[in-house]
């Protein structure tokens, strides 16, 4: 592995990435601003099912809406996290951080993409999800999931 990651540091990408000064922060605003909208849209489906917000309205609505946000912000977070990676390899892929946050982006973008089927697949089943008795367990999980993704993101640039 190691072999492979020195390699990937002397690509022409990864030279250009860590020898342009504004590059690296440059993509690392863009991935901090798409983990806020994914986060921020995952966070308004948990608390639905919660039901702490939006109890007026049906989960499908809300999964409607707020889909495409996680889906777009994963695809932008999934272009972005690969540049930083080209950019620092060893730093990146090596750092337990880094693999505690991708085990949990993982697990949490299962039970992301599981729930948001079972939402459209059945949504009378999901009209009230206080009454759900998976719904309060899975928005706990992710809520947990999504502070480790963000904790560890950020242990990230103090790692080993």
């Amino acid at each position: 592995m190691s072999g492979f990651l020195d390699w990937v540091g002397t690509t022409s990408l990864s030279q250009t990435l860590q020898n342009q000064f504004w590059m690296v922060p440059t993509i690392q605003a863009v991935h901090i601003m798409a983990i806020t909208a994914v986060f921020t849209s995952a966070l308004v489906l948990d608390m639905r099912l919660l039901g702490v917000m939006h109890k007026g309205q049906a989960l499908q609505r809300l999964n409607t809406r707020f889909m495409p946000w996680i889906g777009w912000g994963v695809l932008v977070l999934l272009v972005t996290g690969v540049l930083l990676m080209i950019a620092e390899p060893t730093r990146a892929i090596l750092n337990p951080y880094f693999q505690i946050k991708m085990a949990a982006l993982v697990v949490v973008g299962a039970i992301t993409w599981s729930l948001a089927k079972a939402v459209a697949r059945s949504p009378d089943a999901w009209a009230e999800p206080e009454r759900n008795p998976v719904a309060k367990p899975l928005a706990v999980a992710s809520l947990i999931l999504w502070a480790i993704i963000v904790t560890a993101g950020r242990w990230i640039a103090y790692g080993p």
